[in-house]
């Protein structure tokens, strides 16, 4: 992308808080220059330039979250992320949790936001529901409707239940890892209570920042994830649309998310629950112990990068594997590991041929990098290397896995 295209971003700094409007906002931690992280171009001479990054905190609600903000037109239009590729089983998860829990009829109206290519979609169909989704991102949403899938190709906000009959009185919405990329939430939240029916539920996933502390998961702050959610900073929002939480759990999704429900039903219970649940947050994620906490992750990222430099004075070849968001954000912390990757492995379809935005090394599937002498292998996916390195070959490789702690092992 050339220079007088960075214009067609829509940047656009942050001087009032997206979810209360509070002007009270102060920098968290000043990221200077980094890569769009899902940003994954053709070729070497489309690689965009660095862009600006802050995370911001507002003193009002106690949301974090990113300025300069970035179109959602430019960031989804084209969208590169495909949900089912290692996320299948947890959502098939999410469906049984709340089918055992909710005990939805066969004639109960769902709707997912954000569905990206269907796998909650594709869960609950095959359980019987006919769930429909709506996302913006016409490519990820054409594969979903391959499937065979109910899907509209659009942005859900305050509009919708107008433009749309089926998405009036909804009987429960979800929003699963997308409440974090949308940048009108207050729109988006008017939109739930508009959809709902009258007792209707919002079951919403969100990376959690307690969570993403605790990990050291700071490769998930870029500027598609515009917000990073307490339970008090999402409680706070959609209690402003006549939203009270009435359940919270941790699940173990992106190095540890949240799992919420909101009620639109107003009553002493909910009220009351929602104030134990906003209560019960183990550890208050004060800007100044998040930013020491980046600052501590920036120091461990360093250790890795003179790992790889005497990797490279001993003659060994280097392969990535995981060519994700946080890919692209870790190895904007890993000068020397960027400049030293013979190729970075992935198995989207949507990502395999393309470089990374970082660097414009390229992205290669499995089969290529089996034929590919390698010595070396650091595993960007750090939350999936389980998986990962149950899918290697065992050729002595000295695996290293980065987060949420160092570890290195001949595989």
């Amino acid at each position: 992308m050339a220079e007088k295209e960075i214009s067609d971003l829509g940047l656009r700094e942050i001087i009032s808080c997206a979810a209360c409007t509070s002007t009270n906002l102060h920098t968290t931690f000043d990221f200077g220059e980094v890569p769009l992280a899902g940003y994954f171009p053709k070729s070497v001479e489309n690689l965009m330039p660095l862009l600006p990054m802050k995370l911001m905190f507002c003193a009002r609600c106690s949301l974090h979250q990113i300025s300069p903000d970035i179109s959602d037109q430019y960031l989804f239009g084209d969208y590169r992320y495909i949900s089912s590729v290692g996320m299948q089983s947890h959502f098939n998860e999410l469906a049984r949790w709340f089918v055992d829990k909710y005990k939805p009829t066969k004639d109960s109206k769902i709707l997912e936001f954000g569905c990206n290519d269907g796998p909650l979609l594709q869960a609950l169909t095959n359980m019987g529901f006919s769930p429909i989704g709506i996302d913006p991102a016409t490519n990820i949403v054409n594969i979903a409707l391959e499937k065979k899938l109910t899907v509209i190709n659009d942005y859900f906000n305050v509009h919708s239940h107008e433009r749309y009959e089926e998405l009036k009185n909804l009987d429960f919405i979800f929003s699963s890892n997308s409440f974090a990329h949308i940048s009108d939430i207050r729109s988006v939240a008017e939109a739930v209570e508009k959809c709902l029916s009258p007792g209707g539920l919002f079951i919403v996933e969100v990376q959690g920042l307690e969570q993403m502390f605790e990990a050291k998961a700071f490769d998930f702050v870029y500027h598609e994830h515009k917000y990073y959610y307490s339970v008090e900073s999402m409680s706070n929002l959609m209690a402003q649309f006549n939203l009270r939480l009435v359940e919270s759990m941790k699940i173990d999704t992106h190095g540890g998310s949240l799992r919420l429900v909101f009620s639109k039903k107003l009553d002493e219970k909910s009220t009351t629950a929602s104030i134990e649940f906003t209560n019960s947050e183990s550890r208050v994620i004060t800007p100044q112990l998040l930013a020491s906490g980046i600052e501590l992750y920036r120091k461990m990222l360093n250790e890795i990068d003179q790992k790889i430099q005497k990797e490279l004075s001993l003659g060994s070849r280097i392969a990535a594997f995981g060519a994700s968001g946080r890919a692209n954000m870790l190895l904007g912390e890993l000068p020397i590991t960027k400049n030293a990757l013979q190729f970075v492995v992935d198995e989207s379809p949507e990502r395999i041929g393309r470089k990374m935005a970082q660097n414009g090394v390229p992205i290669v599937g499995m089969n290529e990098f089996l034929d590919q002498d390698i010595d070396v292998i650091l595993i960007l996916a750090w939350n999936f290397a389980d998986v990962i390195v149950s899918k290697l070959p065992k050729k002595n490789y000295r695996i290293i896995i980065p987060l949420p702690s160092l570890k290195e092992f001949i595989h």
